[in-house]
């Protein structure tokens, strides 16, 4: 019983990091200083703890109610390379009536797949 236990909380922390890591972007306009909570997201997905549905579920809830931006999911999928997250942006975009102009988004995301995607000079994680 304690391993689901251990699984919510868990996700209810790796929320509750995406959700500061979004406020971070959103208040002080700095990749830099949302940087550990993403550090953060990563140390809770490396317990393994949360499957990998799990987390790209949550991922995906939070991007879709606007919760979370392009930014933290890029950064985070830039990292672990993930091919159930590509599966779920291409979902995503076959959903829309007009992917060249509503997509921008998550084309951002797929962009975060390339060894040379832009925003990782921002990040030491990646340096």
């Amino acid at each position: 019983m304690s391993g689901s236990h251990s699984s919510d909380a868990d996700l209810m922390e790796l929320k509750s990091e995406l959700l500061a890591a979004e406020e971070v972007l959103n208040t002080e306009y700095s990749f830099d200083l949302a940087e550990p909570h993403y550090d953060r997201c990563l140390e809770i997905i490396g317990r393994q703890a949360i499957s990998r549905s799990d987390i790209v579920a949550l991922i995906g809830s939070l991007f879709s109610s606007k919760s979370i931006s392009d930014e933290p999911v890029a950064v985070l999928v830039h990292k672990l390379r993930w091919p159930e997250f590509r599966i779920w942006v291409e979902k995503e975009l076959h959903k829309l009536d007009r992917p060249r102009v509503d997509g921008r988004p998550l084309e951002k995301i797929l962009a975060a797949y390339e060894d040379d995607w832009g925003n990782r000079v921002f990040y030491k994680m990646f340096s």
